[in-house]
């Protein structure tokens, strides 16, 4: 199984593109904004990676 690190999700993203394209939440201001979700990153992953290893879908709405 692969998984993405934090690191490589992140790599190439330029916060001050973010703000721009007003991507919520619009805390892009600062140099370390890409770090706020780091400590999301591996519970959510967990979630994820939990429902698929038991045949389960994820459904996701972003409006």
């Amino acid at each position: 199984m692969h998984q993405t690190t934090y690191d490589q999700l992140i790599q190439g993203v330029d916060p001050s593109e973010l703000t721009e394209a007003e991507v919520y939440p619009q805390v892009w201001d600062s140099p370390t904004s890409l770090e706020w979700a780091r400590d999301l990153f591996a519970p959510l992953t967990d979630f994820f990676q939990g429902a698929a290893c038991t045949g389960h879908a994820m459904l996701i709405w972003l409006d």
